[in-house]
């Protein structure tokens, strides 16, 4: 992330030096000592974090975050401060702050908050890909059920009608919502994400129509809701069964009267704004419940769109597999890797709860994880669940295709005595033999979480063999059942 830049804001020449000591080796770094440097910076640069005290000369910490988070491309703010108030920490993170931190700090927290908002962009940086490539990766799918949604996207290419996504989580929900905006004649103006479930029932009415000066505790300035800043373009409301109940009443008017009124304000603002929404709840039975408002369904479900589970379009699975190996070897800077036929038989018999979110996730791991230029099934088993349907189908393929399970053997022995013939072949049977006894009693153990009686019943030995090759062997065991 060396491209990357982090602003370190404080006057305090002894923090400012321990964090650019820490950080410099993989970002750029910039620092101002007072707030109106800081401020002339931030407008001339995108920062990745930007760490910020509150007690700085010239303009307080507070005005030059909330300079900030109004940016096209905000960053992500850590406030400093030696003052642990609740007040400031309160009003910080209403203001936009991602972190609040107070003086002195471990470095430890500080890798902790870089490492967990790495990881957050990342997430982003996959979502926030060029139009034409982001279709090209949500048309994947030569299921029946896929390209029936595929044609709806385009039908829905030419008018503003309200759409009502549905499917479980993972499904790719958000993704079908972004491809229905690309698509669409608002394709240039915002898309804007809003997670009921993330934000605070007290804080989601603020969030989405926003808030007037002094209307509540903390509101210390005017601020736009997310409707207004999808103004021309598209509005996801993700997980629209967690909206609480008297918020509904409030959403169901902005539909109706296409205004929006900021809390703490009685005058309307016009919003032209196309709403799809997604959940992964069973809204009819929520309205039976009164869990939800009917008149507020009917108005969401103009369109509805059902995105099937994985398990349901087994079909697609070797698509988006190979298409994500694709995606993230470019991404991770890695060769590309081939999946094994035996491999695609051993994803295709397991269901996926994740569903391809958990797909990709896995096939990132492996793509990292494997030294292999193969994927097979055993690169797998510590990622998917070995206690689910996919190892009892794999077993079973195993016993029932030998020819399969020896071409796996014979595949890794190959690649080892490829890496060894330059050094001289000795003691290969020995090293053979005992390194995949080790490894299948460590997999073994882990199948039986342990249990050191279910381990030696999967493997045909008795108890007292199986401690004599643990202690043989050295394998560590965490909770063992001794």
């Amino acid at each position: 992330m060396r491209n990357k830049k982090i602003l370190i804001v404080d006057d305090e020449e002894s923090i400012v030096f321990v964090l650019k000591k820490l950080l410099e080796d993989e970002f750029i770094i910039d620092t101002a000592n007072n707030g109106q440097t800081a401020i002339s910076l931030i407008d001339n640069n995108r920062y990745f974090v930007i760490f910020l005290d509150i007690r700085i000369p010239k303009i307080n910490g507070m005005e030059v975050l909330s300079f900030a988070k109004k940016l096209t491309h905000p960053s992500n703010v850590i406030i400093m401060t030696a003052q642990n108030t609740m007040i400031n920490a309160i009003d910080a993170m209403k203001k936009g702050a991602y972190d609040y931190i107070t003086k002195p700090f471990e470095v430890d927290e500080i890798v902790g908050i870089i490492n967990k908002i790495k990881k957050e962009e990342f997430s982003k940086d996959n979502l926030e890909i060029k139009n034409e490539d982001f279709i090209d990766s949500l048309l994947i799918g030569k299921s029946k059920t896929m390209q029936e949604i595929f044609k709806t996207i385009g039908k829905l290419s030419h008018n503003n009608l309200t759409v009502l996504i549905l499917g479980e989580s993972g499904t790719g929900k958000e993704l079908v919502a972004r491809a229905i905006h690309i698509n669409s004649i608002r394709s240039e103006k915002p898309f804007v994400v809003v997670n009921t479930p993330s934000v605070p029932a007290e804080l989601l009415e603020s969030e989405l129509f926003g808030h007037e000066k002094g209307s509540f505790t903390g509101a210390n300035e005017r601020r736009d809701g997310k409707f207004v800043q999808a103004n021309g373009g598209t509005i996801f409301l993700d997980e629209i069964g967690d909206m609480p109940l008297d918020l509904q009443g409030k959403l169901l008017r902005v539909i109706q009267e296409k205004e929006v009124e900021r809390v703490g304000s009685g005058k309307p603002i016009k919003v032209d704004v196309r709403i799809i929404a997604a959940t992964n709840k069973d809204l009819r039975l929520m309205i039976k419940e009164s869990k939800f408002r009917e008149d507020l369904f009917y108005r969401l479900n103009v369109i509805e769109i059902t995105l099937p589970p994985l398990r349901e379009r087994k079909s697609d699975i070797p698509i988006l597999a190979n298409f994500f190996i694709k995606k993230l070897a470019k991404e991770l800077n890695l060769p590309e890797k081939q999946l094994h036929e035996s491999t695609l038989a051993f994803l295709q018999s397991y269901n996926f709860p994740g569903n391809i979110r958990e797909l990709e996730n896995a096939i990132r791991r492996v793509m990292i994880m494997s030294a292999g230029s193969v994927l097979m099934p055993e690169d797998f088993y510590e990622i998917i669940n070995l206690n689910g349907p996919a190892i009892k189908n794999i077993s079973e393929k195993i016993k029932s295709d030998t020819n399969t399970f020896e071409d796996i053997i014979r595949h890794k022995i190959k690649n080892y005595l490829e890496k060894i013939k330059n050094i001289g072949l000795n003691d290969v049977y020995k090293t053979i033999i005992e390194t995949t006894e080790k490894i299948l009693i460590e997999e073994i153990l882990v199948i039986s979480r342990n249990n050191q009686i279910k381990a030696s019943k999967l493997l045909g030995i008795n108890r007292n063999t199986l401690r004599k090759k643990i202690k043989e062997y050295n394998i560590t065991q965490k909770n063992s059942d001794k």
